[in-house]
């Protein structure tokens, strides 16, 4: 009996082990801000240029302009979907689009505003 317990526990051990790694290996709703840099005068720089896509693939794409954090809707090869953060206005949630991932720092939830 008391073998069949401490299996129990160390199956119960690793599959909770298997899950908290299956759940942390998605950045869907992770809060990111565009990595940046400080520039002349203290204003910020992006340390690159990042191309917005309608698509998880390059296609046609524009430059994100604004130093705003957003969070992930989905993932896909390397990139992410962009959505804005409710702010204090209230303003409703938009798609910005596909971007990749390593243009951006990952911040914690608490300073996704």
């Amino acid at each position: 009996m008391k073998g069949i317990k401490m299996r129990s526990i160390v199956l119960s051990i690793a599959l909770l082990a298997a899950c908290s790694q299956v759940f942390a290996a998605s950045n869907v709703g992770q809060c990111v801000y565009p990595k940046s840099k400080p520039g002349k005068g203290g204003r910020l720089e992006f340390i690159k240029p990042i191309y917005i896509s309608p698509t998880p693939a390059p296609s046609e794409k524009q430059v994100l302009t604004t130093f705003d954090a957003f969070t992930i809707k989905a993932e896909a090869n390397g990139f992410v979907q962009l959505a804005t953060v409710p702010g204090v206005e209230d303003a409703p949630i938009k798609t910005i689009g596909w971007v990749k991932l390593s243009d951006f720092k990952i911040l914690d939830l608490r300073n996704c505003n």
